[in-house]
């Protein structure tokens, strides 16, 4: 019998050992195989694309300071977030100091606040006090980024503005391009010309059609090299049509109408856009745009050998370019197989050429979109649009950093349900359950009753 029960322990004690000894090698294995999965939707608790390809270009060190309390709740949140940063470059180093504690090392940050974060790249300094992604990322590119480019929308012309804060404006695309270290301005062109220190020259929705004098500045600006992004709305505008022409681009006289809009969002005339072929603005994009009243930009088929355009981003089948634009502003469509053409169409392309001599070579980049409704405040923040803007200016400036997913906005996912369905969720705890607990307890009662 003793020795039975000897040999039981004995058994009992090599499992143990055994149990043990695999917890100990699985925590070998996670430390240096760290790996985190985030189930959410939006990934809420994974950095973004566009924040791991910046980690990606770090050279040096990069330190996170936390300025928290002991005690403070922000700080196992702040935490999450700086391993996140740390899983993603192994130059990421962080660190937690209490200002009440270590008031020297406050003093010598220039911290004045709790729940401060510094963020300090080759000996360069920038302060965070709202302790999220967006915001580090932001310091973060500001440290590695040597200098900002400048961009300038056109004005005079109807365009759409920077400075406009209503629906049809343009001041949130401003707003994410400032917040991706760029210097924003407008520029009227008849009266000041094209700025020599100009990076990219935007168009914007314009009105009525540039002035010869504007088209040939606009030509000898992209002759030098230049930068020209244009978002060009159905309407009559032949001197840009030409410019754009000369550089191998389409633009066509015609609406889109697309008739797999109309099924999932009620309207034809606002073409969703899920095709994308290959380019560096659209590499690994995924996600769906938005546009509103566009007409067709195409690559021309004959253009010079130096030239090359490559659409950027098209509709679906059940699109088609609508020749007849008078009958479409009267609200009757119909496609005609005799003049328009059949989708996919279309609805932007880049266009990339080599300028001067061997010596003195430079490269052009030009953008044309057949639409401008995407980039306002109205449409800026659906799915991909915000993306494929920016990612478009990142391609223009040769930012290639920038040319990314972006983190998406947190969002209030409310749980909706029919009534049928919150009866169903009152009665189960509130009736069903106590029911069963109270009918099992009473039964246990009788049962024991009637034994005794």
């Amino acid at each position: 019998m003793e020795g039975r029960r000897f040999k039981q322990g004995i058994n009992t004690g090599i499992s143990i050992v055994i149990f043990l000894g695999i917890l100990v090698i699985i925590n070998l294995i996670s430390n240096r195989h760290y790996k985190r999965f985030d189930l959410t939707e939006a990934k809420i608790y994974t950095l973004s694309d566009q924040s791991k390809k910046i980690l990606k270009s770090l050279k040096e060190n990069l330190f996170l300071y936390g300025f928290f309390k002991e005690e403070s709740e922000m700080k196992p949140k702040v935490t999450r977030l700086f391993e996140e940063y740390k899983t993603s470059s192994k130059y990421v180093k962080y660190k937690f100091i209490d200002p009440d504690k270590n008031p020297l090392m406050a003093k010598q940050y220039d911290v004045r606040s709790y729940d401060t974060i510094v963020v300090e790249y080759k000996g360069k300094r920038e302060k965070v006090y709202i302790p999220e992604e967006k915001y580090i990322t932001k310091a973060i590119l500001k440290l590695i980024k040597s200098g900002k480019k400048k961009v300038y929308f056109t004005k005079g012309h109807g365009e759409k503005s920077i400075e406009e804060y209503g629906i049809g404006g343009i001041s949130s695309l401003k707003e994410r391009l400032e917040d991706e270290q760029y210097q924003v301005k407008e520029v009227f062109l008849m009266r000041e010309g094209i700025p020599s220190d100009c990076d990219i020259l935007a168009i914007c929705g314009p009105e009525i059609d540039f002035i010869e004098s504007e088209i040939k500045e606009i030509k000898k600006y992209i002759e030098k090299g230049g930068r020209v992004l244009a978002l060009i709305d159905p309407g009559d505008f032949p001197r840009l049509s030409n410019l754009f022409s000369q550089y191998g681009i389409k633009i066509g006289n015609d609406i889109v109408v697309d008739l797999a809009s109309r099924r999932f969002l009620g309207d034809a005339m606002s073409p969703m856009i899920m095709d994308y072929p290959y380019h560096q603005i659209t590499k690994n994009f995924n996600l769906a745009c938005l546009f509103s009243w566009a007409r067709s930009v195409e690559a021309k088929r004959k253009h010079s050998e130096n030239i090359n355009v490559n659409p950027i981003a098209q509709t679906s089948l059940a699109s088609w370019a609508e020749k007849d634009i008078f009958s479409v502003r009267r609200g009757y469509v119909k496609y005609d197989p005799g003049t328009d053409k059949r989708g996919p169409i279309s609805l932007g392309v880049a266009c990339e050429m080599e300028i001067g001599k061997k010596e003195e070579k430079k490269k052009a980049r030009i953008v044309v979109f057949g639409d401008s409704d995407f980039i306002t405040n109205k449409f800026l923040n659906f799915s991909g649009n915000a993306n494929l803007i920016l990612n478009t200016f990142g391609w223009l400036g040769e930012e290639d950093i920038l040319i990314s997913i972006r983190k998406k906005e947190r969002e209030n996912q409310p749980l909706t349900l029919t009534e049928k369905q919150g009866k169903i969720i009152f009665f189960i705890p509130v009736v069903v359950i106590p029911s069963v607990l109270m009918i099992g307890g009473l039964s246990i009662c009788i049962r024991r009753r009637l034994k005794y």
